[in-house]
């Protein structure tokens, strides 16, 4: 009768265990990244596909990209929410690389994440996301964190 009432207890929803926090707005600016992407001028030689986690609380995306001397590079990043802390992100590639950019933010249309490990400020503005097949990424890097230069600027192109 104790098994019974155990393997009731289980498989019955319950308040306590079924409730699952309801979903923050922050979450809904990843959607626009959700897709296959190359970026223009380099079609043929990147491709990068971002989907969900299961749960729908950070995208990972995986890249492929040919470098120069035929070899192929492999990425992978991991873009979420945290309420409690604003956009993250985390890159890994197959030669070592890593790296984390925290105390992001969205304002008007544009997710922008900053870095300031190593003495050098980095930001990283991707957006907006008002064209469902263009996403502009903008790289800026400062000395100081008030003075800024653009260190990078690429557009994403849907490919599906």
């Amino acid at each position: 009768m104790k098994l019974v009432l155990l393997l009731a207890a289980l498989f019955i929803p319950s308040p306590l265990f079924a409730q699952e926090p309801p979903r923050h707005d922050g979450y809904a600016p990843l959607e626009g990244l959700v897709g296959s992407w190359t970026i223009a001028g380099r079609e043929g030689t990147f491709l990068e596909t971002c989907d969900w986690y299961d749960g729908r609380r950070h995208v990972v995306c995986n890249s492929e990209s040919k470098r120069k001397d035929g070899s192929t590079s492999r990425g992978m990043s991991i873009l979420s929410f945290v309420p409690e802390q604003g956009y993250v992100y985390t890159g890994i590639g197959n030669r070592g690389r890593y790296e984390t950019y925290r105390g992001g933010t969205y304002k008007d249309g544009i997710i922008e994440y900053l870095d300031q490990s190593s003495g050098a400020h980095t930001r990283i503005r991707i957006g907006t996301f008002n064209d469902k097949k263009i996403v502009p990424f903008n790289v800026h890097s400062s000395k100081d964190g008030i003075e800024w230069e653009q260190a990078d600027s690429f557009n994403y192109t849907r490919v599906k």
